[in-house]
């Protein structure tokens, strides 16, 4: 009996040399990235059958189990995810919004400066030195053009450098998980878990829950790792290394593709591209993925818009003037002109052409035309709206005015499938100049002048002479009011508002209290308003002069509170700073969500450390009973000595 007894002794000893040495292992980790809290599990030995009953045979210690919650490990690594996601897109954002500024600053500030300088030159339209000021500011302004376009192409390489980055590390954790996958089958083999293997197994999928949103499934003892809707990063013992190439829709931008199994360069219709879509949300990569199609690339187009439209009305206002040499106007700015990329996987041979419909009012976004051999659809790259659908008319020729811009197929034709990527005004920013530096270039004066005579009685005025595109001045027209019968003569045809032509020498009626607009129906018209007397005369002639005139140039500054932007709601300058503004909410709620999602993470990492972390406290009373238990079964095996000891000593 007393042999059994020592049996049971060694085995508690045994027990309790593992609960110290699992003890002291936690300890030593306690501080181990991606350490697991071990635990000993014990079990009672089987009995051995008696007359008596079974008699005990002491304890076993069955395995060291990890303290792992698959939930809570999930919940943990989705949480990483979303965080690192949004940190990063809200880093990326703060770098935009830093460089985007004050709104009344910047190009915000030298919009504004110009219409001040337009202003000075419509109040002395012949001083050159006010015409130089106004081109210094001109150039001013394009080079802050030219400077936002270099911050935005810089941030679009950064992200671009950081997708590469990160796909690395992608591969290196998946080959690390694979491999890790083998050597785990191979030590379970024996019957027991490997838990140093299982721990930095957990740790790599946990580093690339960060880069990317994954999932880990089970199957038939094998552990599979996917991502997006399902795709495969590990298989069993297999990975699937992602690569990094230029995007078929945007060469200026990397899009993420799975890369080639033996390493040789694929081309773009070989390559297996995966979609921005499937990463978005998800780590490190979705958060920049996220940021450069939600927020980088809508912001260059819009500021870009504005640039196209400035310039544009700029251009158009100059166009309708003279310049100080008395030649009509020409254009003030230069923009360029929309980009357009084929899909480099169309298989099609279509060539596309594409301008701005209305410059004044150019489209805001990026878009993609697509086939799908049926239809021609235009979407909105950010967003995926449809904007509208491009028809083939019964010759077969495919165009139409969609989004603001005029789209046809110039040559060719489109395959199912096929696509082309618009960005009609991202280019305007790096393409942004003065089309003359010459301030005599400057058309300040209109073409047309209207005037009252120095001789009139009356309070009767004239506005001042306005022309628009392809108007003509063939002859001068002179007015001359009768206040008897209310009404006015022209020695020229004039057209009235509701469009009724006037024959020379008839007489029309002219309600002092409303005003009249007078046209000579080829685009130039001026405004009477007010009481003349009978006999006031007035004009509207031809500007033979026009160093003196500044009518157009106010013309020009008055575009600074036209509300031309927006369908009409907003201004240039207040359009720039509401673009400046949404740039710096958007931030701010991206901020609050980052902070949220950081608070989430946090509550994750507490839930699962509570449960696999390792605590110091616990562990130091689990050493004290560890101890007394091996001095206690120390106890027990001194106590069958004696009684063995005993027994010798009847026999002797």
């Amino acid at each position: 009996m007393s042999s059994n007894l020592f049996d049971i002794g060694v085995s508690g000893l045994n027990a309790a040399q593992w609960g110290l040495t699992t003890t002291g292992q936690n300890i030593s980790n306690a501080a181990t990235p991606g350490y697991t809290l071990e635990s000993p599990v014990y079990q009672e030995s089987s009995g051995q059958y008696t007359t008596s009953g079974f008699a005990g045979q002491g304890v076993t210690t069955a395995t060291v189990a990890r303290s792992y919650s698959d939930f809570l490990t999930k919940q943990l690594n989705s949480s990483q995810s979303n965080s690192s996601s949004l940190n990063t897109y809200y880093s990326m954002l703060s770098q935009l919004n830093n460089l985007v500024g004050d709104p009344t600053t910047g190009i915000g500030a030298g919009i504004t400066s110009y219409f001040t300088g337009l202003q000075s030159i419509a109040n002395s339209p012949g001083t050159t030195a006010t015409r130089q000021t106004l081109m210094s500011s001109a150039q001013t302004l394009s080079d802050q053009m030219n400077a936002a376009a270099t911050t935005y192409n810089q941030l679009r390489d950064g992200v671009n450098q950081s997708l590469s980055s990160a796909v690395s590390q992608v591969n290196s954790y998946a080959k690390q998980i694979a491999d890790l996958n083998v050597q785990i089958a191979s030590a379970s083999s024996a019957g027991q878990p490997p838990n140093q293997l299982l721990d930095q197994r957990d740790l790599a999928v946990s580093n690339l829950s960060q880069l990317v949103s994954v999932q880990v499934t089970t199957s038939n003892g094998g552990y599979n790792v996917s991502f997006g809707n399902g795709q495969p990063l590990v298989a069993g013992s297999s990975s699937y290394a992602l690569t990094t190439a230029p995007s078929p829709s945007d060469p200026s931008e990397l899009s993420i593709a799975y890369a080639s199994p033996d390493g040789s360069t694929q081309t773009a219709k070989q390559t297996q591209y995966l979609p921005d879509s499937m990463f978005s949300g998800g780590g490190t990569i979705g958060g920049l993925l996220d940021f450069r199609s939600q927020s980088l690339d809508p912001a260059q187009a819009k500021l870009g818009a504005i640039a196209t439209s400035f310039a544009t009305q700029l251009n158009n206002q100059n166009e309708l003037g003279i310049d100080l040499n008395g030649n009509p106007g020409g254009a003030l700015f230069s923009t360029g002109s929309p980009t357009v990329y084929a899909n480099a996987r169309n298989s099609g041979n279509a060539t596309l052409n594409v301008s701005i419909a209305d410059g004044t009012q150019p489209p805001t976004g990026d878009y993609s035309l697509g086939f799908d051999g049926t239809n021609y659809t235009l979407t909105d790259r950010s967003s995926g709206a449809v904007v509208g659908q491009l028809t083939a008319s019964s010759t077969g020729a495919v165009s139409g005015t969609i989004g603001g811009m005029n789209i046809s197929i110039a040559s060719g034709s489109m395959s199912k499938g096929d696509s082309f990527t618009i960005l009609p005004t991202r280019g305007s920013l790096d393409n942004f100049s003065l089309s003359s530096t010459n301030p005599s270039a400057i058309a300040a004066a209109s073409p047309a002048v209207a005037s009252a005579a120095t001789g009139n009685t009356g309070v009767g005025k004239i506005s001042a002479a306005t022309v628009t595109a392809g108007y003509s001045m063939p002859k001068d027209i002179n007015l001359k009011y009768d206040a008897t019968t209310g009404t006015m003569t022209a020695d020229q045809p004039v057209t009235l508002p509701d469009n009724t032509v006037v024959p020379a020498g008839t007489p029309f009626a002219y309600d002092s209290n409303k005003g009249l607009t007078i046209s000579n129906g080829t685009g130039v018209s001026a405004t009477i308003s007010g009481t003349p007397s009978t006999g006031d005369s007035f004009t509207i002639a031809i500007n033979k002069g026009g160093t003196s005139d500044g009518s157009n140039a106010l013309a020009m500054a008055n575009l600074g509170t036209a509300k031309s932007m927006n369908g009409g709601t907003d201004t240039l300058t207040s359009s720039y700073a509401n673009f400046v503004n949404q740039i710096g909410n958007q931030t701010n709620a991206l901020k609050a969500s980052s902070t949220s999602a950081t608070a989430v993470l946090n509550q994750a990492t507490s839930a699962q450390q509570a449960v696999s972390g390792v605590n110091l406290n616990e562990e130091a009373a689990n050493l004290i009973q560890y101890q007394q238990l091996y001095q206690a079964n120390s106890k027990v095996i001194q106590t069958a000595s004696s009684l063995f000891q005993t027994l010798l000593g009847i026999f002797n």
